[in-house]
């Protein structure tokens, strides 16, 4: 067990996991639905994974023992706020925020931190000012009071993965709660053009990381187009990291089909993580996975935010 315990809501396969245990928090429990990715946090080390409905408080006690707990994750479902989506938001029957609430209320975490995608931002042209048809009113007519009701000091953050060395962009909302506002995470890599051009007495930063196969021999496609940073066909205008692993595999080998491994190293997995043998199974898993350095530096901030509450006189 780590220097703080989680219960984690819709674990998936594993990518808040890997984040959460490297910055020191342990699991009491893992919550997922899906039986492959149920299997692979299985095979990944994890003997405390509770395969069924996040709204069967029950059973998940019955794994994790009785509140109270340190910190509770929840990666409630995104696809009602998700502008490739019809946004249906609170009004869709996946939205997973008000059984996250009960988990709250069950388990009375010390620590809160959810994970979204950014569309949790923006206001809907048909279902403003609705709370329940607008993604960005339920945010702040519903997420944020909730959680200013049950803590004392409740926010959100905006991050890009790429900023942590994730070799994509994956933009997602950070909601936390908790005794104290912890700081919000600094970026550790950035746009290499604007390296080029930062002052000297800014952070040192990174360029953001690309995959070591992109430096493997490929197309004259990717020489020609990818090497200048644009592709008029993929991602026009848009500088290392892409946004789907895909088009890069794509570009740098000339094949629709991408492989497990090259998906994974897109999130940031570590080689060999074991994924379903179903590649639709696996595919499935990794689209739908928080990149594990993302929850890190996140988890990070919250076990220093809780050091210094626990030190406070």
């Amino acid at each position: 067990m780590g220097s703080l315990d989680c219960i984690e809501l819709f674990a998936g396969a594993g990518g808040a996991a890997l984040g959460l245990e490297a910055a020191g928090i342990g699991h009491r429990a893992l919550c997922e639905w899906d039986p492959h990715a149920c299997a692979t946090l299985r095979a990944a080390g994890h003997d405390n994974v509770v395969e069924g409905d996040v709204r069967d408080l029950d059973a998940i006690e019955a794994v994790a023992g009785p509140g109270p707990i340190d910190l509770l994750w929840s990666s409630f479902p995104c696809q009602p706020f998700s502008t490739a989506g019809k946004r249906k938001g609170a009004s869709d029957d996946r939205d997973g925020w008000p059984w996250s609430v009960d988990a709250i209320d069950r388990f009375r975490p010390r620590w809160f931190l959810g994970e979204n995608v950014r569309g949790l931002l923006c206001h809907s042209t048909e279902g403003h000012p609705d709370p329940m048809r607008c993604a960005r009113c339920y945010l702040d007519g519903v997420i944020l009071p909730q959680l200013r009701e049950r803590f004392a000091h409740a926010g959100y953050w905006l991050l890009d993965s790429a900023s942590f060395g994730v070799p994509q962009h994956r933009r997602r909302v950070i909601l936390w709660a908790g005794p104290a506002p912890p700081r919000a995470p600094q970026p550790t890599h950035a746009d290499p053009a604007t390296l080029a051009q930062g002052s000297m007495f800014g952070p040192r930063l990174l360029p953001w990381s690309t995959p070591t196969w992109w430096h493997a021999p490929c197309p004259a496609v990717c020489a020609t187009e990818w090497k200048g940073h644009t592709n008029p066909d993929v991602d026009r205008g848009r500088a290392n990291p892409i946004n789907r692993a895909s088009d890069a595999w794509y570009l740098a080998t000339g094949e629709r089909a991408i492989p497990v491994a090259v998906a994974a190293a897109m999130q940031g997995f570590p080689e060999g993580y074991p994924w379903p043998t179903s590649k639709r199974a696996a595919l499935t898993a990794i689209g739908n996975a928080v990149p594990p350095a993302l929850a890190r530096v996140v988890a990070e901030r919250v076990v220093e935010a809780d050091r210094n509450v626990r030190q406070s006189p």
